[in-house]
């Protein structure tokens, strides 16, 4: 009886995942992940701007004199300069 239960469970648990919206669901599921890939690639197209110690920039962050008026990118791809006072420069939002 216990084994006619578990196979009726597991019928109606495998109708579900392959029937149409199971189908529907996995044709979708490799757009999407395409589509997500695409999108973290654009957001990190640039590499970070490394700091002397070797991390990324941070934003308020003091950056070499060097780099003054030049754009650095952080780890999530955002974009500073930097920029404020030549002799005590920050990475600042454009």
């Amino acid at each position: 009886m216990r084994f006619k239960l578990l196979m009726a469970t597991l019928v109606v648990t495998l109708t579900g995942l392959v029937g149409p919206a199971g189908i529907a669901q996995a044709t979708a599921t490799p757009a999407a992940a395409a589509a997500a890939a695409d999108a973290a690639s654009t957001l990190h197209a640039r590499p970070c701007t490394r700091t002397s110690s070797g991390t990324c920039i941070r934003g308020g962050q003091f950056c070499p004199r060097s780099q003054y008026g030049r754009s650095g990118w952080d780890a999530r791809g955002r974009r500073y300069v930097c920029k404020g006072s030549r002799s005590h420069p920050h990475w600042m939002r454009p």
